[in-house]
């Protein structure tokens, strides 16, 4: 991809942690069974002591969610889709449903790989999944997956909207369209 030479850092800061991570290229270890979609975005996020439990020395599961959306965001940017275009434009992505399988404890110092795509997409939803893994030094960790359904939100009316053809076609859906891509299930 043009313009990711090195990778670029994008930062993000709320009222609990920092969430940091890098778009990178495409990983030489990735899980590729598990990666349908031939082109997918990826990340590497480092974990810090920040992004862990303050109960149990490992991330927790509301940080998860919270990468999940950073990733989706920054795939978002890389379209034109600023969350500030967006909102200059009365449009906006709404999480209508997670689905997130956890595999493996992350912790600090880990270095977790992200890849995320398009599953499908429809006249107001899409379904973006997302991978999430480390490489260790015998084998490739699943640490979690997840499918996030987002409706395509009209901020003035605040219901869902259509959303338009080329929308759908720049998402670049692995089942674009396809009734038969299962809700509700993996496929």
């Amino acid at each position: 991809m043009p313009g990711i030479a090195g990778g670029r850092r994008f930062l993000m800061h709320d009222h609990h942690a920092k969430i940091e991570m890098v778009r990178t290229e495409e990983p030489h270890r990735r899980p590729t069974d598990r990666i349908p979609h031939p082109r997918p975005i990826y990340f590497e996020i480092p974990v810090g002591r920040e992004n862990l439990s303050n109960t149990i020395a490992h991330v927790d599961n509301v940080t998860y969610v919270r990468w999940l959306d950073r990733v989706a965001e920054v795939a978002g940017d890389e379209l034109g889709h600023s969350r500030k275009t967006l909102a200059e434009r009365q449009r906006m992505w709404f999480v209508a449903r997670h689905e997130i399988d956890y595999l493996a404890e992350t912790f600090a110092g880990d270095r977790v790989l992200a890849a995320t795509w398009i599953h499908d997409a429809r006249k107001t939803t899409c379904r973006r999944d997302t991978l999430l893994w480390r490489n260790e030094p015998d084998e490739i960790r699943l640490i979690a997956q997840a499918r996030t359904t987002w409706a395509w939100i009209d901020l003035t009316r605040r219901r869902p909207c259509r959303m338009p053809q080329d929308l759908i076609e720049r998402l670049d859906p692995l089942h674009p369209g396809d009734d038969r891509a299962g809700r509700g299930t993996r496929s």
